[in-house]
């Protein structure tokens, strides 16, 4: 039975609401016992109303929160309850588990198809919000920049430490990348570029590997490095070469971490 606009409009706007007014895994740390335990009770909640009549054991919780702390950390527990509710009214292009079991795959399915859903809400409201015409002064600027600066670099370099990595998505650090290349902070050579270059044709194959939404990603794959090398086209190479940008800058930053540079320093020659 197909859901009348009405229907899906209001379950767009409360999945944007939600988005909008909850905290996410990736403001807490694993060790924060009051947001595990909510996230443990939600998970056997979510098993419940799959007509599991018991919740995950301690070695099936650890697993999911392993999960969720490596691929969902944008979502929160409120919205993990909002996607076994779309499940269960038919919203989401997933069956519901007939075991009634919540494993690590089964999870990853569901909110990877809310997260689809949540996605074209966003858009959709964005898209529709009455815009604003706004100059932005010098000083708007500048604390927009120093926003950028806090949240994503000063916070996830001092998080290095802890993570053993630095915790920015991709697109963020080519946007670093580009503001400490155009402050002369690093200067790339002949032979780093080209070992990372062969770095990021490696790192995009192995994300078609686990490309498991795209019809045939390995092929898609390869036809387009076949396309870059005849010349037809520079899709690819302009992949590699983003990739490669923010491979390096996730290496740099981590050398300074080793170094003990103090980034707040580093940031004044930005």
């Amino acid at each position: 039975m197909k859901s009348s606009s009405k229907e899906v409009q209001t379950f767009a706007k409360n999945t944007v609401t939600l988005y909008n007014s909850t905290l996410k895994i990736r403001d807490f740390n694993e060790d924060n016992k009051v947001f595990w335990t909510k996230t443990r009770m939600t998970l056997a909640k979510c098993s419940l109303m799959l007509g599991s009549k018991v919740a995950p054991t301690d070695e099936e919780y650890f697993i999911l929160k392993e999960t969720l702390i490596k691929s969902f950390k944008d979502f929160s527990p409120e919205e993990i309850v909002d996607a076994f509710d779309k499940l269960i009214a038919g919203k989401l292009n997933v069956e519901a588990d007939k075991y009634g079991k919540i494993t690590a795959a089964y999870l990853g399915q569901v909110l990877i198809a809310h997260r689809e859903f949540r996605n074209k809400a966003l858009a959709k409201e964005l898209k529709d919000r009455p815009k604003e015409e706004h100059i932005a002064t010098a000083e708007d600027k500048n604390q927009a920049r120093t926003n950028f600066l806090n949240k994503c670099l000063f916070k996830p370099y001092k998080e290095i430490k802890e993570k053993g990595f630095f915790d920015v998505d991709r697109f963020v650090a080519k946007q670093l990348y580009q503001i400490f290349l155009r402050a002369n902070l690093f200067s790339v050579t002949d032979s780093e570029e080209e070992h990372f270059l062969g770095l990021a044709e490696k790192d995009l194959y192995n994300d078609a590997k686990k490309d498991h939404k795209t019809h045939k990603p390995i092929l898609k794959h390869m036809e387009s490095i076949k396309e870059m090398n005849s010349g037809k086209s520079n899709t690819m190479r302009f992949k590699i070469i983003e990739r490669a940008a923010v491979l390096y800058f996730y290496e740099y930053i981590l050398k300074l971490h080793k170094e003990n540079r103090d980034i707040n320093e580093v940031s004044k020659q930005l």
